[in-house]
Formats: structure tokens, sequence, C-alpha cells
């Protein structure tokens, strides 16, 4: 029976790379997903994001995983890390709304740029990592690039360094709970439903609400649809992040949040219409260099191993 659990474990372990892969993948093409819902006051959009995610968790534990979230609440060590994560992610939410819907998609990918950096860092002094030689030259010529675009970007990016900055802490709480994915992204949504409610009230109260308006056409029917939707475009991915955040170093996790920043910064210059400069291409330059010496590294590991 040991050596069954242990074979799953590893198994477990194994596949939380890929999690993190389909996590930013999911989070890269987001920007087009919110693009639908320009038009939706930010307010309602995070009221309805932390509202509908929470009740996708919740049904997952009750009736798929069957397993008791509220069992976590109770647990002091529990609540330590979790409602912490809970005001970390709410407010990542929020400015990433914020940064969408006032057109600021390229600012919001800086901060998905910077945020591995983050990651790297906490994982080097909070869980004592340690980069092999390619990856510490990974880390420079990504800083490098970041360091550049930040320096080219012509004003201070508070955005990016919030976003940077929440997510990166996020995850290193993530890690050092180790709790389940999908109970824990369940509580983290108790703890900022209050939030959610008094932001869904204000809005409803100004009458700026698109989910409860009295417009029945089939254009208000259909962001409604959108708004539902994004309790799965949140949850999802936060599932899959915290299932490879508990299995995966967060250095090496940080190398694959690029995938995230590199579709974003796609999707505004390709789809909606944002400009690439210059200093765009350099910092793909030296970010994209960076993840070949980081592959080339993981193969070498590879045929070591064999």
């Amino acid at each position: 029976m040991d050596t069954e659990a242990e074979t799953q474990q590893t198994d477990v372990a194994r596949g939380a790379p890929l999690a993190a892969v389909g996590c930013y993948l999911i989070w890269g093409s987001c920007p087009l997903f919110w693009a639908l819902l320009n038009d939706v006051d930010p307010v309602e959009l995070i009221g309805q994001r932390i509202a509908w995610s929470l009740v996708l968790t919740v049904i997952a534990c009750k009736f798929i995983l069957k397993v008791d979230f509220i069992a976590l609440l109770r647990d002091a060590r529990a609540r330590r890390f979790l409602i912490p994560s809970g005001l970390l992610v709410m407010v990542n939410w929020s400015l990433y709304i914020v940064a969408m819907v006032t057109n600021n998609v390229v600012e919001a990918s800086l901060g998905y740029y910077i945020n591995p950096l983050v990651s790297i860092v906490l994982g080097l002094v909070v869980f004592r990592e340690r980069l092999t030689p390619l990856q510490v030259a990974a880390t420079a010529l990504s800083a490098a690039g970041v360091i550049y675009f930040a320096v080219s970007y012509g004003s201070f990016p508070w955005i990016a360094l919030s976003l940077a900055f929440t997510f990166g802490i996020y995850g290193a709480v993530k890690k050092r709970g180790g709790y389940p994915a999908v109970p824990t992204i369940a509580v983290e949504g108790i703890v900022a439903l209050p939030f959610a409610i008094v932001a869904l009230v204000a809005v409803a109260v100004a009458g700026k609400s698109a989910f409860f308006s009295p417009d029945m056409s089939l254009a208000a029917w259909q962001t409604r649809l959108l708004l539902v939707l994004t309790g799965p475009v949140t949850a999802v991915p936060l599932i899959l992040f915290a299932t490879a955040a508990n299995k995966t170093p967060l250095s090496l996790i940080g190398f694959i949040q690029y995938i995230s920043p590199t579709l974003s910064l796609l999707s505004g210059v390709l789809v909606l219409g944002e400009p690439f400069t210059s200093a765009h291409a350099v910092c793909f330059a030296c970010i994209w260099t960076g993840a070949v010496l980081v592959i080339a590294d993981a193969i070498r590991k590879q045929v070591r191993q064999r």
C-alpha cells in the first residue's frame, strides 16, 4: 500500500509542471476573454469573478471530489495560510481587471514578466532552492530583458509591479501551506466573498449592473453568460496553479510563467491593437533565450538520469 501511495505521489509530482503549463496557457489567453466584457463595470467584474469561481469550486468539492473544504476553516494552521492567500489573490484579480478594462494589457503582461523573477527569488530565499549554472544564466538574461522593458516603458509601472508581487507572494504562501488545490480555492473564495457581495450590491444600487439589468435583449443575456463563465475562467487555472505550486519548485514555475505574459502581450499587440516596440523585442529575445537555456538544462538532466 505504501509503495502504491508513493507511486501515486510521484505521478502527481511528474504531472505538476504540465499543470503549470496548462495554467499559464489559459491565463495568457484571458485578455481576449476579458475584452468581451469591456462594457461591464470593473467593480462588477471583480465581484462576479469571485462569486462564480466560489460556486464552481464548492460544487466540485461537494459533488465531484466529495471533500469537506469547511474543515480547512476550522484548522488554525490552514487559516494562517488561506486567509492571506485569499486576500492576496483578490487584490491581484482586482488589479488585473483594472488593467484589462483600462486598456493596459501591455503593462499587465509586464507585471507577469516580472512575476517569474519574484517567484525565483522567493524560491531561493524562502525554500532554499538552488539554481544550476544554466538556470542562473537564464535568470540573469530574463532579468536584463525585464529591466530594459520596464525602463523603456516610460512611466512608473505600478500596476505591473503590484501584479508581480501580489501573485509571487501568493504562490509562495500556497506552496508553504501545501493544501489540496480545489478545497483551498473554495476557502479563498469564502475569504473574498464579503468583498464580492459589497461590490455587487454597490453596482446594483448605482444602477450599473449588467447581470441584474432589466434589459432582456439577446446581447444582455450573452453578457450574463460571459459573467457566469468568469467562474471557470478564474477557478480552473487557479486549481492548476495550486496543483503545480504544491509539487513543483518555485524556481521552475518561475520559468514556466513566461508563457502567460508572452501570450498576453501577443494578444494585446496582434488582436487588441496595442503597439509592439523595440523594448518588447529586446525583452522577448532575452526571455526566450533564457527559456531555451532552461529547456536545455532539463534535457541534460534527463539524459544524465537515464
